[in-house]
């Protein structure tokens, strides 16, 4: 079976855009030989830092065939009285390759029609691929493309070649000018040189890349930057700290080789944090540790090339590394002349945004909304006060020479300042973890007050940005609300105690208020502020635990204010799902719901009753709120399912709710209104689908 290869080459790509921009080629890909109706075994994505590569395997010779019908006009149009064809059935029938007499006469809804049937042409598959394959390009998203020279084409970087083979076929097509064809690029150092491949076909595009010094398979190459650093730093006598820099440097080198280095022990004086983020973010270096965890005065680094002159680059690493530390040590002594508290002063200079204050009135509404958020969750006077300390000085360490030089250190720099400076440890731990979590993949903090105090940051941020009206739109989140937000349901979910989110958002907007006037509505900024973080609810419950749509739309629709006890409904009615009674009780419950939509509800009056049904329902629904007091919500929905399922089809099979007398009318409107509100407590189970 044919194999086919397409390469794009391009100057060197950021690391960081190779996961998704894989992920995308693969389903695209997928998408675009589905389109050309060629069937395949398999697909293969591949990335270096000058090309992406998207290959088929056992792809099929030719598109499968096609039989289609298209529409014409209408029969009394296409043929005369006598049944004799007009010029609009010849027409219609020319413009498919057809003779009139080969149209066909179909009843539709809108009358009687001619139809054309046409078989497709089954075309080679280089022939099929060449006209789909530029819009494949082109479709590729990146966080940031560039265009280049005169062309019109956007991609993350400039594209230098186009290779397109089936077998030893060349797919032709032209991207804004470049023609495809059977060259691609070696090693820019190794083999930087053009050269034409033959043949794709068993595993020939690889191997002919690889004699250039290119391994283009990024998991091959993962595995062996993986294996070989874990094999030099175990004959060192070391470990990794952590394996953070594989993936990006996966995607820095075509041909790895690792080596070793070494720094002067003196920088070990340096903070661990300090030392880490030097080699790791600004070198791209692994650092070692130790046994006992303290880190050593070597690391690894991975060469884009062979093993010539290695012991000539391990010194350039050295010898850089060695002025970063220098300028570190210089930063990090300048920094400790001075306690962080007398630093807090300072950031009356720094803006955190231009309406909105500097930093200084940051950390003041901090103060306000960490007190509020101790209120409710309980916090003790002695945790109270630390709380407050550390709302003070957490933004302090972005005045320092060391967050400027390392930017990716602030908080964490900070704690280490704060220790530095006699601060109390939770109150450091507090200032170190209050970014936290800082992505996806990050852990929410792991101290109480490095979680309250991560949460009022992020609530603070949220509500002065929406304030001002800088709310994200479609992709565009430049200050990274988005990240906020989802940060603020991770510590919701992870606080064991409720909190109000309406609650911080008004104290925040008031501290906001009294710094500079509001000009915008505040029920308005509270409303979209929670419907931004329910978006991350949903998602977080629908992706990472798996929760079925419906049931999240039910269990939030009631409100995401406790967003622990939002996410308690939406696991409830998960495990609830799949029993027998659940459907049956879902359906009896939606109708008091949907009858009591829009009434302002009411107290019900017994007296007013009618029908013995009234009389029972009323009186399954006490029996249910007593048993229910301080239970939780799986075992609210065994009571209902067997306590008032049956009582409700007889309500509604007995009783007219909309009876003509308004007494009446009001009070079995309260009685579905009260019902509602009891069903609620589990979500608004009108939503889940009743299938």
């Amino acid at each position: 079976m044919p194999r086919f290869v397409l390469e794009i080459g391009t100057e060197e790509i950021p690391p960081r855009f190779f996961p998704p921009a894989l992920d995308q080629l693969r389903r695209d890909g997928q998408q675009m030989l589905d389109r050309a109706r060629l069937s395949f075994d398999e697909i293969k994505v591949y990335g270096a830092p000058r090309r992406l590569a998207f290959i088929a395997e056992g792809l099929a010779e030719r598109q499968a065939s096609l039989t289609r019908e298209e529409r014409g006009p209408a029969a009394k149009v296409a043929f005369d009285a006598d049944g004799n064809p007009t010029k609009a059935a010849e027409g219609f029938a020319r413009r498919h390759n057809l003779s009139p007499e080969d149209l066909v006469r179909k009843e539709t809804e809108q009358g009687e029609y001619v139809f054309a049937i046409v078989q497709d042409a089954e075309l080679p598959a280089k022939d099929a691929l060449a006209a789909l394959i530029a819009d494949l390009i082109t479709g590729l998203s990146f966080p940031k493309t560039m265009r280049w020279g005169t062309g019109k084409v956007r991609f993350g970087r400039p594209i230098r070649w186009l290779l397109a083979l089936v077998d030893d076929e060349i797919v032709e097509f032209d991207l804004d000018g470049l023609r495809s064809g059977r060259k691609t690029r070696g090693h820019p150092v190794l083999a930087n040189e053009m050269f034409a491949i033959q043949s794709v076909s068993d595993m020939g595009y690889e191997n002919a890349l690889r004699e250039k010094f290119v391994c283009v398979d990024p998991d091959e190459r993962r595995h062996e930057i993986g294996g070989n650093i874990e094999g030099i730093a175990e004959a060192a006598g070391a470990r990794l700290v952590d394996g953070y820099l594989l993936e990006e440097t996966t995607f820095l080198v075509e041909w790895p080789t690792a080596a070793i280095g070494d720094f002067d022990p003196a920088f070990l004086s340096l903070p661990r944090p300090v030392l880490i983020d030097e080699m790791q973010h600004v070198q791209s270096y692994f650092p070692l540790e130790g046994a006992d965890g303290n880190l050593l005065p070597r690391f690894i680094a991975v060469r884009d090339g062979g093993r010539d002159h290695l012991d000539t680059v391990v010194r350039g690493w050295e010898s850089v590394l060695r002025a970063k530390l220098i300028d570190a040590t210089f930063f990090y002594e300048q920094d400790l002349k001075r306690p962080l508290a007398d630093r807090v002063e300072d950031l009356n200079g720094v803006v955190f945004q231009e309406r909105m204050g500097t930093l200084y009135d940051k950390a003041q509404r901090l103060r306000s909304i960490v007190a509020e958020v101790a209120r409710q969750v309980g916090l003790p006077d002695e945790e109270r006060e630390k709380l407050d300390r550390a709302a003070i000085l957490c933004k302090a360490d972005l005045t320092t020479e060391v967050v400027a030089e390392l930017s990716a250190l602030q908080g964490v720099i900070g704690q280490v300042y704060a220790l530095e400076s006699g601060e109390d440890a939770e109150v450091a731990s507090a200032i170190g973890e209050h970014y936290r979590p800082r992505s996806a993949d990050d852990a929410t903090p792991e101290t109480k007050l490095g979680k309250l105090l991560a949460l009022a940051d992020k609530i603070d941020t949220l509500a002065a940005l929406f304030a001002v009206g800088l709310i994200p739109t479609g992709s565009a989140d430049p200050f990274g609300l988005r990240r906020e937000a989802a940060g603020i349901v991770a510590i919701g979910l992870d606080i064991e105690t409720s909190f109000s989110m309406a609650s911080l958002l008004d104290r925040a907007l008031d501290s906001l208020d009294s710094q500079a006037p509001i000009e915008r509505k505040r029920e308005e900024i509270v409303a979209q502020i929670i419907d931004f973080i329910r978006q991350r609810l949903e998602t977080y419950l629908r992706e990472e635990e798996h929760i079925r749509y419906d049931l999240v739309d039910a269990a939030l629709a009631v409100g995401i204010d406790d967003i622990g006890q939002a996410e308690k409904r939406a696991q409830v009615l998960a495990l609830l799902q799949p029993q027998e009674a659940f459907l049956p009780t879902v359906i009896a419950c939606t109708r008091p719901l949907n009858i009591a939509k829009g009434f302002d509800g009411g107290e019900v009056a017994p007296d007013l009753f009618q029908e013995p049904a009234e009389h029972e329902l009323w009186s399954a629904y006490q029996q249910v709120l007593s048993e229910a007091q301080g239970k939780g919500l799986d075992v609210l929905f065994q009571l209902i399912a067997e306590q008032l399922r049956a009582p409700i089809d007889r309500y509604f099979d007995d009783v007219l709710v909309m009876a003509e007398d308004e007494k009446l009318r009001r009070n079995r409107l309260a009685m579905c209104w009260q019902l509602s509100r009891l069903f609620k407590r589990l979500g608004d189970l009108s939503l889940i689908v009743q299938a």
